[in-house]
């Protein structure tokens, strides 16, 4: 079974940043967690899209059970409004 810890590192790859998953009362999801499913995507979402427009079409789709954070490159979470272009160039200062 695929851990958690391999799941966000396959997204982070291909969407050029980093997340974080918490379970349904706001706590962090452990790492070594087993059978998360895989993030079904080729290509990373569009820059001009916001996170919540991602979280709605991507991260919630696939990971139902789950509440998925967005992080910018200094680890401070990304807010809804705030579009993918910012949080990947976040990570490239």
């Amino acid at each position: 079974m695929t851990t958690l810890a391999t799941r966000t590192r396959e997204i982070g790859d291909l969407e050029g940043f980093d997340v974080e998953f918490y379970d349904k009362n706001g706590n962090p999801v452990d790492p070594k967690t087993n059978g998360i499913p895989k993030y079904n995507f080729d290509r990373k979402a569009k820059s001009s899209a916001t996170i919540s427009e991602i979280k709605e079409s991507r991260f919630k789709k696939i990971y139902p059970d789950y509440e998925v954070k967005i992080l910018k490159g200094d680890g401070s979470i990304a807010n809804g409004n705030t579009k993918l272009s910012s949080v990947r160039e976040s990570y490239e200062e």
